[in-house]
């Protein structure tokens, strides 16, 4: 079994040390550095930031809120806010329930009155929305439900539509306003 990672850049490590005492008298070009430098290459400001902002729009893409992605990403928080307003990135619903009819049709809502409101055009009030949607044979699961978690063919209601949407793709995502 070969060496891991870990183990080849160690005994490079001991190579260069053995040879210049110290890796700080090592020169730039010296093979061993060189072969260590490419099993770590070493990551410059410019190149982290990307990956910061890349990790924020990954995350919004995904369907995370803004707390959810501040507690992925360390750093400032008001940094990652800001970044999210000034570059205008869109946050999807995070859903609070997953409801799945007789019919075995999913759906993704954040209220049960407003699903039942657009689903059967009533409004609950004395029966429970729970039992309303139960006494119809629908099964209803709480949870946290994010965008990239949602498949294709199922549907989502955000509360700014007034009916449900197909997903039919990562991109088909239905945004307040358009």
């Amino acid at each position: 079994m070969g060496m891991n990672k870990y183990q080849k850049s160690l005994m490079l490590l001991n190579k260069i040390e053995s040879k210049y005492g110290s890796i700080v008298n090592c020169p730039e070009d010296d093979p061993d550095y060189q072969m260590i430098r490419d099993m770590y290459p070493s990551m410059d400001h410019e190149s982290l930031a990307n990956n910061y902002k890349n990790k924020i729009y990954k995350l919004a893409h995904e369907g995370y809120s803004v707390t959810e992605i501040i507690n992925k990403i360390p750093g400032d928080n008001n940094r990652i806010i800001n970044f999210i307003k000034d570059n205008d990135i869109r946050l999807k619903t995070v859903f609070k329930y997953r409801v799945v009819s007789p019919a075995g049709n999913t759906y993704y809502i954040t209220s049960l009155s407003h699903f039942i409101n657009s689903h059967f055009k009533y409004t609950s009030n004395s029966v429970s929305r729970m039992e309303f949607l139960k006494s119809r044979k629908y099964r209803v699961y709480q949870g946290k439900y994010h965008w990239r978690f949602i498949r294709n063919g199922c549907y989502y209601l955000p509360p700014y539509l007034d009916k449900s949407v197909m997903r039919t793709g990562v991109d088909s995502y239905v945004y307040d306003g358009k």
